[in-house]
């Protein structure tokens, strides 16, 4: 994590240190959130629409921390005794810091990209570099203006390659923390219908996702999925002056991998004669194990080196982990939903055997814009009934889904709910000895608290 003084601080944020005769006083991480301060951290307060970090400075100071940044016009309570850096904005100083650090470290940045898989191809790519360099990555999904600079304050030193996620809700996000980060290598893994709300088409998403390409450094690498149809199409409308490649299963992609098996036991592909396994489930886990192959590759990590990192990787939490519990399981991938990641889990759904029973949790699949309520009925449609023993489905956007799931289920195999307890009660009445459970939803669905609720039963 960032280690500085706190004249060195102020000079990277641009800021006037409240108490000179402190300069010297040495601060060593950040945080901007008063639960989670520690001791000699500086805290930065942040304020929203509601909330406002600023009340909790004395709380931070009576945890430890040595320093704060504030606003430059607010006043502060007389009882606090620590020393401050007065700033414009403790927002943009928050980014300011972050990007000055970075600057300052000798370190090279992979950033990835895209709307389906970010994070597992982050943490199978961390894994694998982590056989020869002492790696670092973007803890959770912490990929927006606030997450990426606090990944970044949290690099060590002596750290070799960090793993950076970039994520987008509208256009300039992803400019912004791409300026930030300014990457060595950088990837977009595919483009899907998630934040058509915002950014209206597929080409939109793909104008956004490539502002991850405005702060490559000058000798970096740009890499992106030659088998998607909207990449292929977009990416050579831009002109970039780095090196541009390409990987997938099209004979033209620069790094083409080829799938050999897709199983509940794992996958397993080939690059040329190199032939890589991991015990991850589904097809698209070849495509995010493909492009972690590929930049290790291209970082200088050898093929024994590659195999060995991914023979130790494990699936994201909630994003397709299979948890095996005491008669049943569960296929939880409640993180995010959309529709390209939710046929993608009804495809892992249906290749998982020896199970007697089926049941797929579905909830609402957000951010889709004017044709979402058509965009879920479609989803309905297309659950295949000869695979799936019952649907259950909450939301009102899902009622569309469930409508759609009418058309090839009979009405005692599927079922509509507004309220979590009632799926829970009838989660409680079909689970039997055997069974497998997918549950998948946005975010803001919560369907985590499904699995909870679940999770304990016994058969």
């Amino acid at each position: 994590m960032i280690k500085r003084r706190l004249d060195e601080i102020a000079a990277m944020v641009g800021g006037v240190l409240s108490d000179p005769d402190k300069k010297d006083l040495i601060i060593e991480g950040v945080s901007t959130d008063s639960r989670t301060i520690d001791e000699n951290n500086l805290y930065i307060p942040l304020v929203g629409e509601v909330f406002d970090g600023r009340i909790f400075i004395k709380e931070c100071e009576e945890k430890g921390a040595s320093a704060f940044l504030i606003d430059e016009d607010f006043k502060l309570n007389k009882n606090i005794t620590i020393p401050y850096i007065i700033v414009e904005d403790t927002k943009k100083a928050l980014r300011d810091l972050a990007k000055a650090y970075r600057d300052q470290l000798d370190i090279k940045i992979v950033a990835i990209t895209g709307s389906n898989g970010k994070t597992s191809t982050k943490d199978i790519l961390a894994q694998v570099l982590a056989e020869k360099y002492k790696v670092q990555k973007t803890i959770g999904n912490l990929n927006n203006d606030i997450g990426v600079p606090k990944t970044l304050l949290e690099l060590n030193e002596d750290t070799e390659i960090g793993v950076i996620e970039l994520g987008t809700d509208n256009f300039g996000d992803i400019s912004l923390t791409t300026n930030l980060v300014s990457p060595d290598i950088a990837g977009i893994l595919n483009i899907g219908d998630s934040h058509l709300l915002n950014l209206k088409s597929k080409e939109g998403i793909a104008k956004a996702k490539m502002e991850i390409t405005e702060a490559l450094k000058k000798d970096g690498v740009f890499i992106y999925n030659i088998d998607d149809e909207t990449l292929r199409k977009e990416v050579p409308n831009y002109k970039l002056d780095v090196r541009v490649l390409t990987f997938g299963m099209d004979d033209s992609a620069d790094y083409k991998i080829e799938k050999i098996s897709s199983s509940y036991q794992g996958i397993e592909f080939r690059h040329d004669s190199d032939i890589f396994s991991l015990k991850l489930v589904g097809d698209h886990q070849i495509y995010n194990a493909g492009f972690a192959a590929m930049v290790a590759s291209l970082l200088g990590l050898s093929t024994e080196e590659i195999q060995k990192g991914f023979r130790k990787c494990q699936s994201s939490k909630n994003r397709a982990e299979l948890i095996e519990l005491d008669g049943f399981d569960i296929l939880d991938d409640a993180y995010k939903s959309n529709p390209q990641a939710l046929l993608t889990g009804l495809d892992m759904t249906y290749m998982l055997n020896g199970y007697s029973k089926k049941i797929v949790v579905l909830a609402d699949m957000l951010e889709l814009g004017d044709d979402e309520e058509s965009l879920h009925f479609e989803i309905g449609e297309k659950i295949n009934p000869n695979q799936i023993d019952y649907c259950l489905f909450y939301g009102p956007l899902s009622k569309h889904m469930y409508e759609g799931a009418l058309q090839n289920f009979p009405k005692s195999r599927a079922f509509y709910f507004e309220d979590k307890e009632d799926i829970c009660n009838k989660l409680k009445q079909l689970i039997s000895k055997s069974t497998l459970v997918f549950v998948k939803g946005s975010h803001g669905m919560h369907m985590e608290e499904i699995i909870e609720c679940i999770r304990n039963l016994n058969i």
